[in-house]
């Protein structure tokens, strides 16, 4: 009698372990400073997957070229290009007909197994900047984003990421808009940027910011944002908000709005030059000139002045320096 409860028991567990999720493999780059670490996650599907290309740097004058073979020698050292070979000028694509003899180039190459050395990238006019990297490429497609998190405090979110970490010098984050294609016979991940507004998404606290591309230089801990800017903050009095760039540092874990600063919030509108804002102690310091300063109005008038202390919850204004204002009387 117990034999057919012992079979429905077997089925049971069967199907409850066909139901149990894949587990999922979330490929990432890691950069730490001062204890504190900056990870970048893939966090889409593998298709296009994250490649990680290691490259060997060298730098120096072109000493021989030849057009037959197409390789290119710097002193005693001799490189190989071919289709997989990238060359760029001021920025832009160029070609190995562009390489002449005396210029000062940058290559990034790979030793191969014969012992020759294979020049993948070839920056005419560049210097090199130390004697390696490593470069991680990611991209999602909607309705997934790549995510990059700087410590506890405050995550990114965009289409596409570049990780550069060039040993003994510094590491760098990028990050944008766009879309990207697999090559798999070249094991390549051609990347077509957007930079358009919205294509990054920062998050700290209640706070939500957009811009077009962010810049992460790890020397410095700032995240520099391209505009134009759009800022949000929930709560009882939402806020919107302006500027046309920003930084966010990873030391003090603060938002710095540049150019055109504007501050929607209960009937209040806050103009600035600049402002600081501090999520942590729900606070913003808004910053003029004489010429152009702080302005904040809402219907019973207005103040002015050089630095201004802004209420991020109730968006109360409190003019620091060279307060002016007029209020209409009750």
């Amino acid at each position: 009698m117990r034999w057919p409860w012992l079979v429905s028991g077997l089925l049971l567990l069967m199907a409850l372990a066909q139901q149990e999720p894949e587990p999922s493999f979330q490929t990432t780059a890691e950069i730490e400073r001062r204890g504190k670490k900056i990870v970048v996650v893939k966090t889409g599907p593998d298709n296009p997957p994250a490649i990680i290309e290691l490259r060997d740097l060298y730098g120096g004058v072109i000493t021989a070229l030849d057009a037959e073979k197409k390789t290119i020698r710097l002193g005693e050292q001799e490189f190989i290009t071919d289709k997989l070979t990238r060359f760029w000028q001021e920025g832009k694509p160029a070609q190995f007909t562009d390489l002449k003899v005396g210029q000062q180039v940058r290559l990034e190459a790979a030793e191969q197994n014969d012992g020759s050395l294979r020049a993948f990238d070839v920056q005419i006019g560049g210097k090199r900047e130390g004697p390696s990297l490593s470069r991680s490429l990611f991209a999602d497609p909607p309705p997934f984003r790549v995510q990059i998190t700087f410590g506890e405090d405050a995550r990114a979110f965009g289409a596409i990421a570049r990780v550069e970490q060039i040993r003994e010098v510094n590491d760098f984050v990028f990050m944008t808009g766009g879309t990207a294609r697999y090559i798999e016979e070249e094991d390549r991940l051609e990347l077509e940027l957007k930079p358009a507004p919205r294509a990054v998404e920062v998050q700290q606290g209640k706070s939500k910011a957009w811009g077009s591309r962010l810049d992460y230089d790890n020397e410095s801990g700032d995240a520099r944002v391209a505009g134009p800017i759009e800022l949000e903050r929930s709560g009882d009095k939402p806020l919107q908000g302006s500027a046309q760039r920003m930084i966010y540092n990873v030391d003090d874990e603060i938002l710095r709005l540049f150019g055109g600063v504007r501050l929607v919030q209960d009937g209040r509108t806050s103009t600035a030059e600049s402002a600081v804002v501090r999520e942590k102690d729900r606070v913003a310091y808004l910053y003029g000139s004489k010429d152009k300063p702080v302005r904040s109005q809402n219907k019973d008038g207005f103040v002015e002045g050089t630095k201004v202390l802004y209420n991020l919850d109730t968006s109360d204004v409190v003019v620091l320096e060279g307060v002016k204002g007029e209020f209409q009387d009750p």
